[in-house]
């Protein structure tokens, strides 16, 4: 089980200026078709709000240092069968049982008792985990659902740098059960581009190329109301605009595994030392006598290996 690392870009900001400081004693609310750009560095000691709704979602983005928390009143679509949606957070320094538990929410999300609609996914085995405990590590994605259609309220800092996430391919791994999915989330308060229908360059199915494995080579966005997932590839016309924390699944590249075997010869319980040993070739062996050799794992168990 191998550990590979993915990469998120915010978007390109191409000009440099000024700050923005809120005081204590003010506020600014960002509506849901509005947005911010600091071009230099942001400091909130007082209130700043983000909106947004099923398909409208306000943005700030800062070029420089961020400090002092924000509120993102983000969409998350209402529970039902299959319906759940898929959810990052948009800030940083969040934790699951402050999200639940924030006044706005308590009413806002979907709960059956003290179960809430709130679920991370491990692709070994392939499932799902409801919890109020941990952390809503950027990048990451979970399952989330309100009661009925609404936003829930994520409170932390704006992060102004590239974040990276692990992810695993487990595809074949534990009895064939286990997957080579990963779900990952936009870490920004604000847009980055998926493909390169939305920018040539930067956006993130070219910047982390090498890390998807290649038969899977797109971003798979759920379907919110359960019936499927929407596939962005690079030759796909529409362009995908990541919005502010969605979640999306991603496939790994396939681990390449390899073993390395020492023989040793012993007279009884003494090692030979000075005796080399050497293999020759399963098939087509000319006499030649080698010190490595090599051969797929699928035969490690199946084949005899003329030594010398």
């Amino acid at each position: 089980m191998k550990k590979l690392f993915i990469l998120f870009l915010l978007l390109s900001i191409l000009v440099h200026g000024q700050d923005l400081t809120v005081k204590s004693d003010s506020s600014i609310t960002i509506e849901k078709t509005s947005y911010i750009k600091v071009f230099g560095n942001f400091s909130n000691s007082g209130a700043v709000t983000l909106n947004s709704d099923s398909d409208e979602f306000s943005s700030i983005i800062v070029s420089d240092t961020a400090t002092g928390n924000i509120i993102y009143n983000r969409y998350v679509n209402q529970i039902g069968t299959g319906a759940w949606d898929l959810i990052g957070s948009p800030v940083s320094g969040l934790t699951i049982n402050s999200l639940i538990t924030e006044t706005s929410n308590a009413s806002a999300i979907a709960r059956n008792g003290s179960l809430y609609a709130v679920g991370s996914y491990d692709n070994f085995p392939d499932t799902w985990t409801n919890t109020t405990t941990g952390s809503l590590n950027l990048g990451q994605g979970f399952q989330m659902a309100t009661a009925s259609d609404g936003t829930l309220a994520f409170t932390g800092t704006v992060t102004t740098k590239n974040q990276t996430n692990a992810i695993q391919n487990n595809d074949a791994a534990n009895s064939d059960v286990g997957r080579r999915w990963n779900l990952l989330a936009n870490p920004f308060p604000s847009y980055i581009t998926g493909n390169i229908a939305a920018h040539a360059t930067n956006n993130f199915i070219t910047i982390n190329t090498l890390k998807l494995d290649d038969s899977f080579e797109a971003v798979y966005g759920h379907d919110a109301d359960g019936t499927d997932y929407t596939i962005y590839n690079q030759i796909s016309n529409t362009p995908l605009n990541i919005t502010q924390g969605q979640a999306f699944f991603i496939a790994a590249k396939t681990t390449n595994t390899s073993y390395a075997f020492d023989l040793e010869m012993y007279n009884n319980t003494s090692l030979i030392g000075t005796t080399t040993i050497s293999s020759r070739l399963v098939e087509e062996e000319q006499g030649i006598n080698f010190s490595i050799n090599a051969m797929g794992i699928v035969h490690m168990n199946s084949t005899t290996i003329p030594l010398v």
